[in-house]
């Protein structure tokens, strides 16, 4: 058994339950900080008072005492509906959809407007997919997440977990946004979609993907994706992002039947990140002009990081023992691999194998430049991986700068 299979093993709660629905109102007041440095959120109020900032949508099974201050309750059953209805109601102005703890069921997509934040309280907020439907933008399997079109600007969505919830039949992705328009914006030619604190886990495509020339400045930080992709029916990545010019932070994924992260977009910028476990490569990049910085690939089946493209900068990365195969071992893949391209830099990055529980030393190079990569500049350090330092014809090309000590 691998690492990917044991993992699909352990469970992660999942709650689910009927209720009624109803439609209320509440009036509050917003709470104090207790400084004037504290940065706080205020409870949201409905359109009765001076301060109306949002509504609150209750899940069937949250605890009582929200759903008696709750504008909307689902009632577990197609529970993106009443989401969605509480979006719809925020008109064109935008606002705040603030989600309750409890399991939201949802049998098609959360879709967002303009303006619109969505926020949960952390992980006791869960979307579990039902079943399958196809996306906004016509494309067959459609995600838990997406915007209202392909011209969507300014979303925000944070602190909720998304539940794929493939073993019992549902196939979506996590989060899917394909941005190609920017004719409705009403400012700049940017998308400005803002991602934080989610947790998504068990899609059977991808975990989160991003597409479309213009979605730009995504602004991605804290989302972990973990288990997403069924082997030997679906390549589903973690990281799935085809959009240019966005930036990603504290980001990572494990267990994925594809690679972790799929970088196909140009000029984005990548830092504290971490891909593992992944059945294909931790990191693919097959874009250029990116940046990544204190970014770590371990334990994947394939390539650390895969760069098959550039200019591209890596900084203080690190290649964690990979080409991790446990049912078929062979020292077939690299912690950095480099097959072709030009303008590529690694420094202070380093590569090795801790061989972990005595399993032998399975990643092959720590560094691998094709002979027909040129202008590769590599500084940094290597340590037990299975064949040696550094190969490839690429390594001893006089246009090439490799410096590899260990």
């Amino acid at each position: 058994m691998n690492r990917r299979k044991f993992l699909e093993s352990l469970g992660l709660a999942g709650a689910g339950a009927a209720g009624t629905a109803a439609l209320g109102q509440m009036t509050t007041q917003a709470a104090e900080p207790e400084s004037n440095n504290e940065i706080y959120l205020p409870m949201v109020t409905n359109g009765a008072g001076d301060h109306f900032s949002g509504l609150i949508v209750a899940a069937s099974n949250a605890p009582t005492a929200e759903k008696d201050g709750a504008h909307l309750i689902c009632s577990g059953t197609d529970d993106q509906t009443v989401i969605n209805q509480a979006i719809a109601e925020l008109g064109d102005t935008g606002g705040l959809v603030r989600l309750t703890a409890g399991t939201f069921n949802c049998s098609g997509a959360v879709r967002l407007k303009r303006r619109i934040s969505l926020l949960g309280v952390g992980r006791a907020t869960i979307l579990k997919a039902i079943g399958t439907w196809s996306a906004f933008d016509g494309s067959a399997i459609g995600a838990v997440i997406e915007p209202a079109d392909t011209g969507t600007d300014k979303t925000l969505v944070g602190f909720l977990s998304i539940n794929g919830n493939r073993w019992d039949g549902a196939d979506t992705q996590g989060v899917y946004y394909n941005i190609t328009s920017k004719a409705d914006f009403d400012e700049g030619p940017d998308a400005g979609h803002y991602f934080t604190d989610l947790y998504i886990y068990r899609t059977k495509q991808h975990g989160f993907h991003v597409s479309g020339s213009n979605m730009r400045a995504t602004k991605v930080t804290r989302v972990r994706v973990f288990n997403v992709g069924a082997e030997g029916e679906t390549e589903a990545h973690g990281f799935y992002i085809n959009s240019p010019d966005g930036m990603y932070a504290q980001i990572e994924t494990g267990s994925s039947s594809g690679h972790g992260i799929l970088v196909e977009g140009a000029n984005n910028h990548f830092t504290n990140c971490k891909a593992w476990f992944a059945d294909l490569n931790g990191w693919h990049i097959s874009s250029v002009r990116g940046v990544y910085s204190a970014c770590v690939a371990q334990d994947n089946a394939g390539h650390g990081f895969y760069c098959g493209s550039g200019p591209n900068s890596l900084t203080s990365c690190h290649a964690d023992s990979n080409s991790w195969q446990g049912d078929t071992p062979a020292a077939t893949h690299d912690g950095f691999h480099i097959p072709w391209g030009s303008r590529i830099q690694l420094i202070g990055c380093s590569s090795y194998d801790k061989n972990e529980s005595n399993r032998g030393n399975w990643q092959r190079y720590g560094f691998y430049v094709g002979g027909s990569a040129e202008h590769i500049q590599i500084f940094g350090t290597v340590k037990d991986n299975a064949t040696g330092a550094t190969g490839g014809n690429g390594i001893g090309n006089a246009a090439n700068n490799i410096m590899v000590a260990g």
